[in-house]
């Protein structure tokens, strides 16, 4: 903006004007044809400069008049683009909702005598000395406390605390979690409970083993169910990691690695909470 102040363009702006009058004011005083033709000739440079200084004045107030059509179109651009994402994130959520349902369906496949009520973890809480989820089903779902809750992977733990329309689960993780199982190779049977220093790691440990045989590194653990167990028999845990000997009892001890990874607790979203056992003749 400051050339267009400054005395140089002034002093331009006055000899182009004068140089585009030279040929109209020759030819008023009977100029020949020769005159008007090098007073063109040398007004043709300055004449160009200022049609480009009108032709840019005229662009720039175009690209002012479009501004509303192009700020409409980029609205619009941006909705349609709101609306793929919205697409695609219904599309994953069903996806999800499908998978769930096999999941679901395959559990009670496999165990047709257990009654489930779904539920959605809306909380995670991991510290120091606690690893609990909170569930959005309570006791106005028919959920009541000790009732075990599983994913399609494996055992989860079971419910300690409710409320209406929520519950929290302690995991088998927790040193107050105890539960009898067996080893699916050999049979064996044990105790397995949560560790304080395993528990960081997600893991739990295998105590009290009894019966013939071994354990060995890839077992697979179950619940052994049982008149006092808050647990049906025949849920998975997980495998067996490590298998070392108490230094104190000299008993085998095994590490089991749960089959639900409770070190990353965010993968964790829904579940299912066992809410009964059907009897054969078709009562609870």
């Amino acid at each position: 903006m400051s050339f267009f102040r400054s005395r140089l363009f002034v002093i331009c702006l006055v000899v182009a004007i004068v140089l585009a009058l030279i040929p109209t004011l020759i030819a008023a005083f009977g100029g020949t044809d020769l005159l008007r033709s090098v007073a063109g000739t040398v007004a043709k440079p300055f004449v160009a400069a200022g049609t480009g200084v009108a032709n840019a004045f005229n662009g720039f107030v175009d690209v002012f008049a479009n501004y509303d059509e192009l700020k409409a179109e980029n609205e619009s651009l941006r909705a349609e683009l709101e609306e793929l994402r919205e697409k695609e994130y219904n599309e994953q959520l069903l996806r999800e909702q499908n998978n769930w349902l096999k999941d679901y369906i395959n559990l009670h496949n496999e165990q047709p005598e257990l009654l489930f009520t779904d539920a959605t973890v809306i909380a995670r809480e991991a510290g120091n000395y606690s690893t609990v989820l909170t569930l959005n089903k309570g006791s106005a779902h028919g959920v009541k406390r000790n009732m075990p809750v599983l994913t399609n992977k494996g055992l989860i733990g079971y419910v300690s605390e409710i409320g209406l329309d929520w519950c929290r689960v302690t995991t088998i993780t927790e040193p107050s979690s105890s539960i009898g199982v067996y080893t699916d190779r050999d049979k064996l049977l044990g105790v397995l409970e949560g560790d304080a220093e395993l528990r960081h790691e997600g893991l739990c440990r295998m105590k009290y083993i009894g019966g013939e045989g071994n354990v060995g590194i890839g077992d697979r653990v179950y619940t052994a169910g049982g008149k006092d167990s808050l647990y049906p028999s025949g849920l998975l845990i997980g495998t067996v990691s490590s298998v070392d000997i108490d230094e104190v009892t000299g008993e085998m001890v095994a590490t089991v690695a749960p089959s639900v990874d409770f070190v990353a607790l965010d993968s964790i979203v829904n579940v299912m909470i066992i809410s009964g056992i059907e009897s054969a003749s078709g009562g609870q």
